[in-house]
């Protein structure tokens, strides 16, 4: 056979040509299926913290049930040998209903301090799963207060209008501290579930906290404030104003974060002149709601019902929300 009667033999592989074409197809390909994945994780994270609070309100109305009041926010007595105080949280009681009967029943309630000896080992320093948020950004489920190790949450009981600092507290919310050292006067008692003149579905029973916000921390830096890396202790032990680790409230609108950092403190009003005038600042922040979801963060209702509050929600909404019996009309959000 000649060899032009022989059939001519197609080049093998790719041409320069079509690899790119198929490496641009890939690409574009690659694209759009990146931000797709990310919408679905934090959808799934999103839809984790949901269960996280449903998860938390059941067993606080479980409590209502057994002792027919909420658990205390934070009850707070007075050592007799010094002016030190200590307490108990609400995230405490709720132990035994949170799947963690055996670090309830290790529980030293008339030595609070003692739960948080032993270091990174101690009671005050452990996990508990359904109280961290997985969208949390600490990095960490612990922290250290001095030389004292303690576990995070990312959720607060409903302090009403204002919960932070205690001295101020409005204790129109659903949690306040109780006990004879409570604030802003001794001797207060917990809230019902009868007194929610309101209606469960309209009243708030617990939120998110965040504890990113880097203008705030410019200040914490300089020692004028504690860094929100360090609020947020679940089991809240000592102190007047740890009330503030385990309540939130509607003093700041939904996701506040300072507007400022330290070296742009002249845009602050009221002025901030010392250290000591940041004070009001702390008190917003330290009590907002706010998250690390896109646009807006989880509610418990007192019913239980878990709600997504876009963080374009009207301050005043917020606020009747967060009252149990401020008769307010409240439109749906």
């Amino acid at each position: 056979m000649s060899s032009s009667s022989r059939k001519a033999i197609p080049p093998q592989g790719f041409t320069l040509v079509e690899l790119l074409v198929v490496v641009a197809i890939v690409s574009i390909l690659v694209g759009l299926l990146i931000p797709a994945v990310s919408r679905v994780r934090s959808l799934s994270r999103r839809s984790q913290c949901a269960n996280n609070l449903r998860q938390v309100a059941l067993a606080s109305l479980e409590y209502e049930g057994l002792h027919r009041t909420l658990p205390p926010g934070l009850n707070q007595f007075e050592f007799p040998q010094s002016p030190t105080y200590r307490g108990t949280s609400l995230f405490v009681f709720l132990l035994p209903h949170l799947d963690e009967p055996a670090l309830a029943l290790q529980w030293n309630f008339e030595r609070p301090l003692e739960n948080a000896a032993g270091g990174a080992t101690a009671l005050s320093a452990k996990q508990v799963p359904v109280l961290v948020c997985p969208s949390s950004r600490l990095g960490a489920d612990t922290f250290c207060r001095g030389k004292m190790h303690f576990g995070v949450t990312s959720y607060g009981g409903n302090g009403g209008r204002r919960s932070f600092d205690p001295q101020q507290a409005t204790l129109d919310g659903m949690f306040h501290t109780t006990g004879p050292a409570s604030l802003p006067r001794g001797g207060q008692q917990p809230v019902a579930m009868a007194e929610v003149d309101d209606g469960v579905g309209n009243t708030l029973l617990f939120g998110e906290r965040s504890h990113h916000d880097a203008n705030f921390e410019t200040f914490a830096r300089r020692h004028w404030a504690n860094s929100l890396t360090t609020v947020g202790s679940w089991a809240a032990i000592g102190g007047r104003r740890r009330i503030g680790d385990v309540t939130l409230s509607t003093l700041a609108p939904l996701n506040y974060r300072l507007p400022f950092d330290i070296a742009d403190v002249s845009r602050a009003d009221p002025p901030i002149r010392r250290s000591r005038d940041f004070r009001h600042y702390e008190d917003l922040r330290i009590c907002a709601f706010g998250s690390e979801h896109h646009g807006g963060a989880n509610f418990a209702m007192a019913d239980a019902a878990v709600r997504f509050l876009s963080d374009t929600i009207q301050h005043e909404t917020l606020q009747a929300l967060s009252t149990r019996a401020g008769n307010e009309i409240v439109d749906q959000p």
